[in-house]
Order: C-alpha cells, then sequence, then structure tokens
C-alpha cells in the first residue's frame, strides 16, 4: 500500500512540472490510439488535435448552458 502511496505522489509532482497536463494527456490517449488504427482508418477520419477538441467541447458546452 505504500508503494501506491509513493507511485501517486511521483505522478503528481511529475504532472505538475508539464506546461498542460490536460494537453499531454490528451496528446498521449490519441498517440496510443492511433498506434492501434490502421493506415487505411487514418485516412478516412483523423483524430483531432487538442485545439480543435477544445473549441468543439466549448461550442457544445455553450450551446447546451441555460440562457439567462
Amino acid at each position: 500500500m505504500k508503494s501506491l502511496g509513493l507511485a501517486t505522489i511521483m505522478t503528481c509532482l511529475m504532472l505538475a512540472g508539464c506546461d498542460d497536463p490536460a494537453r499531454n494527456m490528451f496528446d498521449g490517449i490519441r498517440n496510443n490510439n492511433e498506434a492501434h488504427r490502421t493506415p487505411e482508418q487514418r485516412e478516412m477520419q483523423p483524430a483531432p488535435s487538442y485545439d480543435e477538441y477544445t473549441k468543439e467541447r466549448k461550442r457544445i458546452e455553450d450551446k447546451d448552458s441555460p440562457e439567462q
């Protein structure tokens, strides 16, 4: 159990040094998913960049938010 706590603390410290942890996590997941796709699948629908993802997410949040 101590090793799990130590691993958690080390992970938090490493992420604290990152410029943008959310972007780094997004890019890591996207790269992992890209590695599992075939070249034909990559041509059909390329994965969005982090900036495209955040723009789309903000657009959807603004559309779904109740207007006051």
